[in-house]
């Protein structure tokens, strides 16, 4: 019996990204967040919920390329809207336990991690913190997001869960402006450390004396997450974000810390997290989704 030729989009597809999500010995994890809860619980707009799906849907489309020829995908969802509209912090709580048997049944794999609002990286810090008693997070962003509200939500992940760890924070903030943090929010942490370098002071000799800070901090035995709130960059670059920044960083910039990043002796494959893209307020020609999916494609 002759095999039936493959039609053009079946070829395409071979070709793409999105052949190679499959649970054929997985390199490489999508862990989704697509609950935006807790930015409208600090006041910002709706939508981010939408851009995991977004976004998977942006980078499954590009054609393969060499280096992730050997790669392959899985993703997961791990968040829940209805617990969170029921109990909050409860719902964090769950969804990290979800996270943490992820990791446990997949271990030593890349993970890029997609909100949803900020407040999504708190399920994720606290799944490793069974594992790691040292962690260190670069948040790349024009917020701080260490508010000193008792609600939790997107603008408290880190303080949140610098109280609650019993290990050793650190926390490097990178691209912060001061309109967007309170003086309350930038007050000092109870426990952990928090250096901030602002937007405005961002240069190659300040970020060299930065990651030597970091670096002097991280041993064999730290985990070190970065994590980017797509509000970071610019906005005529990533316009569909929760809060659009208007001197933000590039995209090139971006690149080099995330170079800077890699190029840290670390432990653990590398742990990234994505939030608060919003799919509602991206252009129509989806730039913004085609901006972090690319710089996730280039950076793998």
């Amino acid at each position: 019996m002759t095999k039936p030729e493959i039609t053009q989009s079946q070829k395409r597809f071979q070709e793409s990204v999105g052949a190679l999500f499959h649970e054929n010995k997985p390199t490489f994890l999508f862990i989704k967040s697509s609950t935006d809860l807790g930015v409208i619980r600090n006041g910002g707009r709706n939508g981010a919920r939408f851009a995991p799906q977004s976004f998977l849907s942006t980078f499954k489309k590009f054609s393969q390329d060499l280096h992730l020829k050997e790669q392959s995908f899985l993703e997961f969802e791990v968040s829940d809207e209805i617990h969170e509209k029921q109990n909050f912090h409860e719902a964090q709580i769950a969804e990290s336990q979800r996270i943490e048997k992820i990791l446990k049944d997949h271990p030593g794999k890349k993970v890029c991690h997609i909100g949803g609002g900020h407040d999504h990286i708190y399920p994720l810090l606290r799944a490793y913190s069974h594992q790691y008693k040292k962690i260190v997070v670069l948040n790349i962003d024009a917020h701080a997001d260490t508010r000193t509200d008792t609600e939790f939500h997107s603008g408290t992940p880190f303080r949140q869960f610098s109280t609650e760890f019993d290990g050793d924070f650190f926390i490097f903030q990178i691209g912060l402006h001061p309109f967007a943090n309170s003086f309350s929010t930038l007050s000092p942490l109870n426990k952990g450390k928090s250096v901030e370098l602002f937007k405005k002071d961002l240069n190659p000799e300040n970020l060299n004396k930065l990651f030597k800070q970091v670096s002097d901090v991280v041993d064999e035995k730290t985990l070190v997450v970065f994590s980017l709130d797509a509000d970071a960059l610019n906005g005529y670059e990533v316009p569909g974000v929760s809060a659009v920044n208007p001197a933000g960083i590039s995209r090139t910039e971006l690149l080099d810390l995330w170079k800077r990043y890699t190029g840290l002796k670390l432990s653990h494959a590398p742990v990234l997290g994505i939030y608060e893209l919003n799919p509602l307020y991206d252009s129509l020609a989806s730039i913004s989704m085609r901006n972090m999916a690319s710089f996730v494609f280039e950076g793998f």
